[in-house]
C-alpha cells in the first residue's frame, strides 16, 4: 500500500506540471554547416538538468520542439513559420545555428513577440538592435575577433595584410570593420578578394600579390576549397600565414568533399601554421556550471550520448548548453514579476499578441548573469554574450592554444601568450608580412664615364690639332689642293661626334635634352663630316671624268653650300621629329634579383630616352646617312685612277666607309645583344665612334701632316 500511495504521489506531482514549448532551429545538414546534432544533443541534456532543479521553473516542463533548417534561410523561414500557425504555442525560440538563417527568422520572430537566442550565429549584422529587437545570442559577434588580429599583427610586425572572404553578410561585415581597424592602426591592405563559388581565381590574384599574411572568412566547405587552391599556387608555408575563424570542428579539412580535388595529406600541409581566433567555448577553470555540472563532466555526459563520436557541432556544443539554462532563467524571472505585478498570468497564458509579456520576458533576459559550462555568462547592450578569445595555431599537425585575448586589459596588446604552448616559427622569427624590395636605379659608372670622356678629350685635341694645322698650313700645296675648307668641316664634324660621348647622364635625374642634344651633334658632325669627303670626291670625279674638252671649274664654296645642303636635309628631319614626337625619358625595369633564403629582392630599373615613332626618324636618318655612303663609294671607286695624291682621297674615303660600316654593323649588333647593360652599351657604343671618327681623322691627315713635315725637313 506504501508503493501505491507514493507512485499515486508522484504521479499526480508530475500531472501537475504545466508543459512549456520552445522551438529549436537546427542546421542537421546543409552544405555550409550541418552541426545541428551536437547542438540539438547538448539542449536536451540541459533540458533535463533544467526540468531536475525544482528552483527553475517550478511548477512547469521544459519541452523542446525542433526542426531542420538545413542551413538555408529559406528553409529556415519556412519551419518558423509551420510551428508558430500550429499548437502548442512556444515561449521562445533557440537558434538558428547559421547567421542567414538567424537573420531572416529573427526579422520576422518579434512580430510575434518572441524572444530568438541562437547558440551560435556570429554575424556582426545581429547586435543591429532596430531590426532584430528580440534577438540574443550566448556567443559573441565575430567582429570582437578583429581588436584580438590587430593585437597579432603588432606583436608580430605585420603592417601589410590581404583579406579574401565569402560573399556572405556574416564574412563581409567582419572584413569590412577588420579593414577600418587596420587604417587607424595605419595598417596597410595589400589586396582583399570576395568571391561566391569558386576563389580559385582569388587565391591566384594573392599569390601574385605576394600576399604573405592572409585574413579568411568563410565556411568551412569553403575553406577545404580555397586551402586546395592555395596548395596548387604554392600560397603556404613557412612564409605565409593564414588567420582564419576558429568555429570550424576540428580536422575540417579532413572531411571528404567531393568537390574538392586534393588529397587530405595535401590539405594537411597548406593548413600547417594556420592560425584562428576563436571564441572560449568550455571553462579552462573548470568551475562547476549554474546546474552543478563541470565542464569536464558534461563533456562525459555529451560523449556517453553519442558514443564518444566526434559528431559535427561537438567543439560548440557547450553554448547549446548555455543557451537552454539562459532561456530557463529568463522564464524563471519572468514568472516572479508576473507575481509581483498580480496580473493572475503564468507563463502558460502568453499568447504571440502579448507584447506585454513579451517584454517582460525581453528585460530579464537582459539581465541574465550565470556560470555557464564556457565561463560566465552575460549579454551587453546589443544582446551578445560578452567572453575571453584564445588564439590556436595548428602547429605539427596538432591544434594547439597559444595565447588569451582578454579585452579587459589595460594593456597595449592584449593578448596573454601561454609559456607551456609557444608559437613555433621556421627559423625561429615570424615570418615576414612580404618581400623585402630593395629599389635600385642603375646609372652610368662614373668611373668609365669619366674614361670614355678622357679618350674623348684625347680625340678633340688631336681633332683641334689637325684643325690648327689645317688652318696655319692652307697654302702649303699638300693641304691646298686638298680642299682645306672642306677639312675644317670635316674636323668640325668630328669634333661634334666626339662631344656625343660627353653626353649621357651619369645620375638619376635624366633629361631629354641631352638626349635630343646627342643625336643632334651626331648626326650634325656625321653630316659635315662624310659630307665634305663626299664633296672632294664628288668635285675629283667631275674634273677628271669630264668627257668635255672644256675645262670644269668646281669652287670651294660650292663644295661647302653642297655640304650644308646635306646637312640642313638632316636638320629638317630632326627638327620634324623634335616638335612632333619629341623624346622623353622613359623608366626601364630590370629583371628583379630574388633571395629565396633571406626573402628579399632587388628590383631595378634605368632610365632611357624613347619617341613616339621613333624608328621612322631613325631610319630616315639612316637612309640619307646609308645613301651619302654608297655615293661616297661609288665615287671614290670612279676615282681610283686619279694619280694626284694630294687631289685625291678616293683611296682613303674607301677604307673609312669601310671602317665606319663594319664598326657601325658591330656596335648595333653588339648593342642589341648586350640589351640593358648600362655600362657595356655605353662602353661598346663610346668605343665605336671614337674608334670610327679617330681612324677617319687620322687616315684623312696623317698622310697631308707627314708629306708637309718631310718637305719642311728637306726644303
Amino acid at each position: 500500500m506504501l508503493l501505491v500511495f507514493v507512485l499515486t504521489t508522484c504521479l499526480r506531482a508530475i500531472s501537475a506540471l504545466d508543459d512549456l514549448y520552445i522551438l529549436g532551429l537546427f542546421p542537421f545538414d546543409g552544405i555550409a554547416w550541418r552541426g545541428g546534432y551536437g547542438m540539438l544533443t547538448s539542449a536536451e541534456i540541459a533540458i533535463e538538468h533544467v526540468n531536475k532543479h525544482d528552483y527553475i521553473l517550478p511548477g512547469y516542463r521544459l519541452n523542446l520542439i525542433y526542426n531542420n533548417t538545413m542551413c538555408d534561410p529559406g528553409q529556415g523561414i519556412k519551419v518558423m513559420y509551420d510551428n508558430l500557425y500550429s499548437p502548442p504555442t512556444k515561449l521562445l525560440i533557440i537558434g538558428a545555428g547559421c547567421s542567414p538563417v538567424s537573420e531572416a527568422t529573427a526579422q520576422a520572430s518579434h512580430l510575434w513577440n518572441l524572444v530568438q537566442m541562437s547558440y551560435v550565429s556570429l554575424s556582426p549584422s545581429l547586435s543591429d538592435k532596430l531590426r532584430f529587437p528580440f534577438f540574443f545570442r550566448t556567443t559573441a559577434p565575430d567582429v570582437v575577433v578583429n581588436p584580438a588580429r590587430i593585437d597579432i599583427f603588432k606583436q608580430f610586425g605585420w603592417s601589410q595584410v590581404s583579406t579574401i572572404h565569402q560573399s556572405f553578410e556574416l564574412f563581409s561585415t567582419v572584413t569590412e570593420n577588420l579593414n577600418e581597424l587596420m587604417k587607424e592602426a595605419n595598417l596597410t591592405i595589400v589586396r582583399s578578394e570576395i568571391f561566391t563559388q569558386d576563389p580559385e581565381v582569388q587565391v591566384k590574384n594573392l599569390m601574385e600579390n605576394d600576399a604573405r599574411i592572409i585574413v579568411g572568412g568563410f565556411y568551412a566547405d569553403k575553406a577545404r576549397k580555397i586551402f586546395c587552391e592555395a596548395y596548387k599556387e604554392g600560397l603556404y608555408g613557412s612564409k605565409v600565414v593564414w588567420i582564419l575563424v576558429g568555429w570550424y570542428d576540428d580536422d575540417w579539412w579532413k572531411t571528404p568533399d567531393p568537390n574538392v580535388d586534393c588529397t587530405v595529406e595535401e590539405l594537411s600541409a597548406a593548413v600547417e601554421g594556420y592560425i584562428a581566433i576563436d571564441h572560449i567555448y568550455l571553462n579552462p577553470k573548470n568551475t562547476p556550471s549554474i546546474s552543478g555540472v563541470t565542464p569536464e563532466e558534461f563533456q562525459t555526459i555529451f560523449n556517453n550520448r553519442t558514443n564518444n563520436e566526434n559528431i559535427f557541432g561537438k567543439k560548440l556544443s557547450p553554448l547549446a548548453y548555455d543557451t537552454i539554462w539562459a532561456i530557463a532563467l529568463g522564464l524563471n524571472e519572468t514568472i516572479e514579476d508576473l507575481a509581483r505585478n498580480d496580473t493572475q498570468k503564468n507563463l502558460t497564458d502568453f499568447t504571440y499578441t502579448d507584447s506585454e509579456f513579451g517584454h517582460i520576458l525581453l528585460e530579464n533576459m537582459k539581465k541574465v548573469n550565470f556560470q555557464g559550462i564556457k565561463g560566465p555568462i552575460y549579454f551587453d547592450e546589443n544582446h551578445d554574450a560578452v567572453s575571453l578569445l584564445r588564439i590556436v595555431r595548428i602547429q605539427g599537425g596538432v591544434k594547439e592554444t597559444i595565447g588569451i585575448y582578454n579585452p579587459t586589459l589595460t594593456t597595449d596588446v592584449k593578448i596573454e601568450w601561454l609559456p607551456e604552448t609557444p608559437v613555433v616559427w621556421a627559423g625561429g622569427l615570424p615570418p615576414k608580412d612580404s618581400t623585402i624590395v630593395y629599389y635600385e636605379t642603375v646609372v652610368l659608372s662614373f668611373s668609365i664615364y669619366v674614361a670614355f670622356c678622357c679618350i674623348s678629350g684625347i680625340g678633340m685635341v688631336l681633332a683641334i690639332v689637325f684643325l690648327m694645322f689645317n688652318i696655319m698650313y692652307r697654302n702649303a700645296r699638300v693641304v691646298k689642293m686638298s680642299s682645306p675648307r672642306l677639312n675644317n668641316l670635316i674636323l668640325i664634324g668630328c669634333i661634334l661626334i666626339y662631344i656625343t660621348v660627353f653626353l649621357y647622364n651619369t645620375t638619376e635625374n635624366h633629361s631629354s635634352l641631352i638626349c635630343q642634344a646627342k643625336i643632334f651633334l651626331m648626326t650634325v658632325g656625321f653630316s659635315l663630316a662624310f659630307g665634305a669627303l663626299f664633296a672632294k670626291t664628288w668635285r675629283v670625279h667631275v674634273i677628271f671624268t669630264n668627257a668635255t674638252k672644256q675645262k670644269k671649274i668646281v669652287k670651294d664654296i660650292q663644295l661647302v653650300f653642297m655640304v650644308l645642303g646635306l646637312t640642313s636635309i638632316n636638320l629638317v628631319v630632326l627638327i620634324v621629329w623634335a616638335i612632333l614626337h619629341p623624346i622623353i625619358v622613359v623608366t626601364n625595369d630590370l629583371p628583379k634579383e630574388v633571395n629565396e633564403v633571406d626573402d628579399y629582392e632587388i628590383r631595378k630599373d634605368y632610365s632611357a630616352c624613347t619617341s613616339e615613332n621613333e624608328i621612322y626618324y631613325t631610319g630616315t636618318l639612316f637612309g640619307i646617312q646609308g645613301i651619302l655612303m654608297l655615293l661616297g663609294a661609288f665615287l671614290a671607286w670612279e676615282t681610283r685612277k686619279v694619280k694626284i695624291e694630294a687631289l685625291n682621297d678616293s683611296k682613303l674615303i674607301g677604307v673609312c666607309i669601310y671602317n665606319v660600316v663594319v664598326l657601325s654593323i658591330l656596335g648595333v649588333t653588339v648593342s642589341f645583344a648586350l640589351g640593358d647593360n648600362i655600362n657595356l652599351r655605353y662602353s661598346l657604343d663610346s668605343a665605336v665612334v671614337l674608334l670610327a671618327t679617330t681612324v677617319t681623322e687620322c687616315l684623312i691627315f696623317v698622310p697631308k701632316v707627314s708629306i708637309n713635315l718631310i718637305f719642311r725637313l728637306f726644303t
